[in-house]
């Protein structure tokens, strides 16, 4: 089995932009920011992958032929939100069967033009038609924490100011401003209590990784980088129980994949990407994993432990609530942020002393069960 390290990171800002800025032209142009970061040639990548939901058919076929990558192994996934992460997670797996030595993975997403309004549940969802769409579904969530743990509204709320304070420091990110906890508690009520502050926006973007193995980094001069230690996938399970809208068994399955593949725990992670598409999210997701103590999550964020500089520096990227959530690039996204934060890198959002970073994806509702997809990404320093 052959180790897997990223060697090369990239990624366009994260944003909205006109119709003549496709698909196409975002994915291509976080590919050759990884390639040059990797030192990587055309003549070097064996194969590419590529994550994204609304990109059309053969997407990534589209996207190498503009990188002068065309007859390569070329696959698209798609897992929703964890599109990307899914795509990482298929190219870990070839890697380190001895697959391929040098591969380049792509997450990208246009949806400024595609979607109108919220990103919407398969029409044949029974929940969605029913009227639990993502936002409804998130705004229940906070109102069951509020009333099981004490929770207030401006702990909560606390999640958004955090990570648009990171995202300050993230020339990536779609919005590079701080807001107040009153901008949040003051915004268009969105799904009681959640308001506009607290949900993640509609973004286009794009992020790229080249991933080596251990023959592959030496070729490409480098002696080290960040190591992907391992990489979960499960699937929601089918709900039998009245179990609480909180329960995140799905989160915990994959958290408890990840400690077995990597023998990496919960208490060894030093920095956190969580895929936090609403600010309840994050909160109840991280708990799922293990890594903040159940019923704690609220008041950690709102006491500065998550972070950067606290106990456990979560989203120092800005997250998706503001990096922005161009949902097949997010996985990606995530995963750059790792290698930049693990390679010291990562510039004034820099989490000092950082060894471990794990990111979290959660992709999609499948009505009667907990959830799409869920990816945990563990990688060492």
């Amino acid at each position: 089995m052959s180790h897997t390290f990223i060697a090369g990171a990239g990624m366009v800002r994260f944003g909205k932009y006109p119709v003549d800025v496709t698909f196409e032209k975002l994915a291509a142009g976080a590919a050759r920011s990884a390639m040059a970061d990797a030192g990587a040639a055309v003549a070097d990548i064996e194969a590419v992958y590529v994550g994204h939901v609304f990109g059309g058919p053969v997407a990534g076929q589209r996207v190498t032929a503009q990188l002068g990558l065309s007859g390569l192994p070329v696959s698209n996934h798609e897992n929703y939100c964890a599109s990307g992460a899914t795509a990482i997670r298929e190219a870990w797996v070839a890697i380190t069967a001895g697959l391929y030595d040098i591969v380049l993975v792509i997450g990208a997403e246009k949806m400024t033009d595609r979607v109108s309004g919220g990103v919407m549940p398969d029409p044949t969802d029974l929940d969605a038609i029913n009227g639990m769409v993502m936002a409804a579904n998130h705004g229940m969530s906070a109102r069951r924490y509020m009333y099981d743990h004490g929770a207030t509204r401006e702990q909560i709320a606390a999640v958004a100011v955090k990570n648009h304070a990171h995202s300050v420091h993230n020339p990536y990110a779609q919005y590079q401003r701080p807001i107040s906890l009153r901008e949040v508690l003051d915004a268009r009520v969105i799904a009681e209590p959640l308001g506009l502050l607290d949900c993640s926006p509609i973004s286009d973007g794009a992020a790229a990784v080249v991933l080596c193995s251990a023959k592959g980094l030496a070729a490409l001069g480098h002696r080290s980088a960040p190591r992907i230690a391992g990489c979960a996938l499960v699937s929601g399970s089918t709900v039998t129980s009245a179990a609480s809208i909180n329960a995140e068994d799905v989160s915990r399955r994959a958290a408890e994949q990840a400690w077995a593949i990597t023998g990496i725990g919960p208490a060894d992670v030093d920095v956190v990407e969580m895929h936090d598409c609403f600010t309840i999210a994050e909160i109840v997701r991280l708990e799922g994993l293990g890594v903040v103590p159940h019923g704690e999550g609220a008041k950690w964020t709102a006491s500065g432990e998550t972070s950067i500089g606290g106990k456990l520096p979560v989203n120092p990227s800005g997250g998706l609530l503001s990096r922005g959530h161009p949902v097949g690039a997010t996985g990606v996204a995530q995963a750059c942020e790792l290698a930049w934060q693990l390679s010291d890198r990562a510039g004034d959002r820099q989490v000092e002393h950082a060894q471990v970073g794990l990111a979290y994806c959660k992709g999609g509702t499948v009505s009667g069960t907990d959830g799409g997809s869920v990816t945990v990404l563990l990688v060492h320093r």
